[in-house]
């Protein structure tokens, strides 16, 4: 009886553990969508209401989900007090320090670091261009992630079942 109830719980632990890791996959594509969304919101506040850099972060971390809106808003006081060498620098900086623990992919959080180095330095419609970029890049990772995603979730569900199981006969 002891030894049954052992199983099913080891079966249970494999399944579940194949279920976090498939909700790992799912919440990095959740906040690559929503990173999107706020380049985009970003995009706009520079392109249709004409705003220097801080101020967008302002407007749109404002709104913003932590740990995003700290992220903005700490770029917004940053670069309105002249704290740092550069938009660059600061931007790496913020990013890394808010965004670290979001999930994003790390290619992903590389190129979004290199997005910084090439804003503040151009007018408005080279800064649009690299945000379409950006965005650009980021569709075709969320394309990528979304083909993958299926194959991936059900895979980690599986080999969660069939190794509880294993470790459960092995076990017996």
């Amino acid at each position: 009886m002891i030894k049954g109830i052992g199983a099913v719980m080891v079966i249970l632990a494999g399944g579940g553990w194949g279920m976090l890791q498939a909700a790992k996959i799912e919440e990095c594509y959740r906040q690559m969508r929503y990173l999107r969304k706020l380049i985009f919101r970003i995009r706009s506040e520079i392109r249709y209401s004409r705003q220097v850099l801080p101020e967008a972060f302002l407007h749109v971390g404002s709104e913003a989900q932590e740990p995003y809106k700290m992220w903005l808003l700490s770029l917004c006081e940053r670069l309105t007090k002249r704290q740092g060498t550069s938009l660059a620098g600061i931007w790496e900086e913020e990013t890394r320090k808010y965004l670290a623990e979001t999930g994003i992919p790390q290619d992903m959080m590389e190129s979004l670091i290199r997005l910084g180095s090439e804003l503040g330095t151009i007018d408005i419609e080279m800064q649009v261009r690299t945000l379409d970029l950006y965005l650009e890049q980021m569709e075709q990772k969320m394309e990528d992630m979304r083909t993958e995603q299926k194959e991936r979730i059900r895979l980690y569900q599986c080999v969660g079942v069939t190794g509880g199981i294993f470790l459960a006969i092995i076990l017996l």
